[in-house]
């Protein structure tokens, strides 16, 4: 058995977007280290890997998904600017960068690279990326990361009906490209890549109006392309991209990724030898732990209980203390997961966002987290029932149909009822995009739901508690929270302890006021045919771009 923990280069994140000039990484990526078994297998095709996705893949387009199942596959088809690895941050289309002494300007140096039709990527072809990201005719979920990024003029297109051409990127010429800031952002060259920033062929895209929503209305500017997929169907093929300008660090000629919502189907499937790679869950995990397959990896991925606050119950601030209290988190990660998840009091994951000092953000705050405490819960409920006059609660828990959700929601319907005698949980299981769709649309009283960062830095957890982001799933609502994060996004920006620190109130706030309940922070358990080498990235996945066997 294969167990590690994410680790980040010291000082990548809180100083990520501090250095003057950028240059010279080597891009041989198939060379840096991995996670492999022991052994090789003549299992399958040589020249392929078969990988299970939780989910069908919904669409191709970088720009307007938020899907996971979909961003890993356009993480493997598309390139940025820059890329996260496992353990830093180098030049992808960028053959070098430099920034301006006040932080407010980038000016990036392209390489010579193609689209997979062989046409040259330009620095217009990023200039019409980002504009059709802050577009809100284009519907881009991920639209709020340019504000995130600090691009000048984003938040207001995206979101105020500024002019498109006022957003602040400008192609000086085919290979150069400025970036300009409303303010500085020390994140800024980890947010950048993300997959909604990759470039989209100015040409190609104005031809293909229905663009990524089939694999004739989508080109690659990474490593591979799409060889077969029919949308709705639960298999998908890549090839190796020919025009890649890295294309001697890609070995497999193929991936295939394939929908696998069924546990037990999975595993008969890698079994069967046709999965090479399939995640585990439960009693499958501690059942395959001596098992040289099985790899384990601590994700930044957290679990949380989201709460409505504009239910009359969970409005009551007790109520949500008694919920929070009478959660044993420990029987959710030790009796029921058993795949190296950790029990979770607090917001921002452990291990995650390290300072150049080496300390990761959790450890250079102080918090009073919200621990599973029965009698607590039991004051809380009922000082919360007598001031709402009542003495039985219902509440619907809404949660989607994969195997780890339908567990945890069991238990925690089961859990909550015992210990807080007149609560009533109703359980409702829909369709993984479904579920998704009800969440952002706020039909729930709780449901439970992840969030893991797309790029390295305490804010990808913060930004979406913010009372006017669209993730902010529950609908809560704090002036105080608001504040302490407008702060580490403004004035303290530069300043990274002040910084630190003003995000570790806005925790203690969430977690005071139960914004959210914490649940667990995640670990990825799979099962990896035996000879198949893999890397695992800092913000929670598989990097399948660089995959051997």
């Amino acid at each position: 058995m294969k167990k590690r923990t994410i680790w980040t280069l010291a000082g990548l994140i809180l100083g990520a977007g501090l250095l003057m000039s950028c240059g010279g990484y080597d891009n041989s990526a198939a060379t840096l280290g991995s996670a492999e078994a022991s052994s090789a297998s003549d299992a399958g095709d040589a020249s392929n890997v078969n990988i299970a996705l939780e989910a069908q893949v919904t669409t191709l387009d970088h720009t307007v998904t938020d899907v996971p199942a979909d961003l890993s596959v356009a993480r493997t088809m598309q390139d940025t600017l820059l890329e996260q690895t496992e353990t830093d941050i180098r030049e992808g289309l960028a053959e070098s960068y430099e920034m301006s002494p006040d932080g407010l300007t980038y000016t990036f140096h392209l390489r010579d690279a193609k689209f997979s039709n062989g046409d040259p990527i330009t620095a217009e072809d990023f200039v019409y990326s980002w504009k059709r990201l802050v577009n809100p005719d284009t519907g881009a979920a991920y639209a709020w990361y340019a504000g995130a990024a600090g691009i000048e003029n984003a938040d207001a297109i995206a979101f105020e009906g500024a002019d498109l051409d006022t957003l602040g990127v400008e192609a000086v010429d085919e290979k150069t490209l400025v970036v300009r800031l409303d303010h500085p952002v020390p994140y800024f060259t980890a947010i950048i890549t993300i997959p909604c920033f990759s470039p989209i062929s100015a040409a190609f895209g104005q031809e293909h109006p229905l663009y990524g929503q089939s694999a004739e209305d989508i080109l690659s500017s990474g490593p591979y392309v799409v060889d077969e997929w029919v949308p709705g169907s639960a298999e998908l093929r890549l090839r190796k991209n020919e025009q890649y300008w890295n294309k001697d660090a890609i070995q497999m000629e193929t991936l295939t990724f394939k929908a696998v919502t069924d546990e037990q189907s999975g595993i008969l499937s890698y079994e069967a030898g046709d999965l090479d790679m399939v995640t585990l869950t439960g009693d499958m995990a501690a059942k395959y732990a001596d098992n040289e397959a099985l790899d384990l990896e601590l994700s930044p991925k957290m679990e949380y209980l989201y709460l409505n606050h504009e239910n009359p119950y969970l409005k009551d601030k007790n109520m949500r203390l008694a919920l929070a209290y009478a959660l044993n988190k420990d029987d959710i990660t030790k009796s029921i997961l058993k795949d190296g998840s950790r029990s979770a009091d607090y917001f921002v994951p452990e291990k995650f966002a390290y300072d150049e000092n080496g300390v990761a953000y959790h450890d250079a705050v102080t918090l009073q987290g919200l621990s599973y405490d029965e009698e607590k819960a039991l004051k809380a409920f009922e000082d919360a029932k007598a001031a709402l006059g009542t003495e039985k609660v219902s509440l619907e828990l809404l949660y989607d149909d994969t195997a780890k959700s339908k567990t945890v929601s069991q238990y925690l319907k089961s859990a909550l009822e015992k210990t807080l005698p007149g609560l009533t949980i109703d359980l409702r299981e829909v369709p993984y995009a479904a579920c998704w769709d009800e969440q952002k649309a706020g039909n729930f009283d709780m449901t439970i739901s992840s969030w893991m960062a797309d790029y390295i830095d305490p804010s990808s957890y913060f930004d979406m508690l913010v009372s006017t982001n669209e993730y902010n799933l529950g609908n809560w609502v704090n002036a105080e929270y608001d504040g302490y994060c407008a702060d580490a996004a403004g004035k303290l920006a530069t300043d990274p302890k002040a910084r630190v620190d003003s995000y570790g109130r806005a925790e203690q706030v969430i977690l005071d006021d139960v914004g959210l309940i914490p649940v667990y922070q995640t670990s990825s358990a799979s099962l990896i045919r035996p000879g198949i080498k893999i890397r695992f990235a800092p913000y929670g996945s598989y990097l399948y771009r660089y995959i051997t066997r």
